[in-house]
C-alpha cells in the first residue's frame, strides 16, 4: 500500500504540472488570437496555431498519465473522481485552444482579402472575454479555488457587452457594410465561446480543486 500510495502521490504532481503547462499555452493561444483580432495582425497567428498543436500534445500526455493512475493501484472513491475531473479540465483546455485558433484563423483568412478591416467595435467585448479566461487559467496555474469560484461567475460582462455588439450591428448605417458585419458576428461568436468554454473550465476547476483540498485535509488529519 505504501507503494501505490507513493505512485498516486506522483501521478498527482505529474497531472498538476500537465495540467498548469497546458493552462499557460492555453493562456498564449487566447491572448494571441484576441490581440490578433484588435489588431487584424495575420503575423501572430502561426503562433497561436503552433500553440493549439502544442496543447493537443499536452492533452494526450495527461490522458495517458490518468489512464496508468487508474490501472496502476487501487484507488478511492475521491481520487477517481479527482482523475476524471482532470481528464474533463484537459479537455476543456483543449477545447479553449481549439477556439483561440479557429479565431486566429478567422483574423488571418479576413486580413487575406481585407486589408483594413475594422474590428474596434469588438475591443469591450474582447477585453472582457481576455480578462474572463485569464482569470480562469491562472485559477489553474495557481491552484487557487476562490480564483476559479469568481470566475465561474464571471459572465455577466461578457453578455453586456456582447449585446452592445449586437445592437451596433442592427442600426440603419451598418445596413452599407453587410460583409464587415457578418465578419463582426462571427469573430463576436468566437469570443462568446471562449468565454463560455472558461466559464465551464472554472467549474470544472472549483470541483477539482475544493475535492484535492478535502483530500489533502483528511490525509493531513489520518498522519
Amino acid at each position: 500500500m505504501a507503494f501505490q500510495a507513493v505512485k498516486a502521490q506522483t501521478a498527482k504532481g505529474t497531472i498538476n504540472n500537465l495540467l498548469a503547462a497546458m493552462g499557460v499555452k492555453v493562456d498564449e493561444a487566447v491572448g494571441s488570437a484576441i490581440s490578433a483580432l484588435l489588431h487584424t495582425d495575420s503575423h501572430v497567428v502561426a503562433g497561436v496555431l503552433e500553440s493549439s498543436v502544442a496543447i493537443q500534445e499536452l492533452e494526450r500526455t495527461l490522458d495517458q498519465t490518468v489512464f496508468s493512475a487508474l490501472e496502476g493501484c487501487y484507488l478511492e472513491a475521491a481520487e477517481i473522481k479527482r482523475l476524471t475531473s482532470a481528464v474533463a479540465i484537459g479537455k476543456d483546455l483543449s477545447r479553449l485552444g481549439k477556439l483561440a485558433a479557429n479565431l486566429g484563423r478567422k483574423v488571418s483568412e479576413v486580413g487575406r482579402h481585407h486589408e483594413h478591416e475594422d474590428f474596434s467595435r469588438l475591443q469591450p467585448l474582447a477585453i472582457a472575454v481576455s480578462h474572463l479566461c485569464r482569470q480562469t487559467l491562472r485559477s489553474l496555474v495557481r491552484l487557487d479555488p476562490v480564483l476559479a469560484r469568481n470566475a465561474a461567475h464571471g459572465g455577466a460582462s461578457v453578455d453586456a457587452y456582447r449585446d452592445y455588439v449586437l445592437r451596433g450591428l442592427s442600426r440603419p448605417e451598418s445596413q452599407a457594410r453587410d460583409e464587415q458585419d457578418l465578419h463582426l458576428i462571427f469573430a463576436s461568436r468566437c469570443l462568446e465561446q471562449l468565454a463560455d468554454n472558461a466559464i465551464h473550465l472554472a467549474e470544472n476547476l472549483v470541483i477539482f480543486l475544493e475535492g484535492q483540498d478535502e483530500r489533502d485535509d483528511s490525509q493531513s488529519m489520518a498522519s
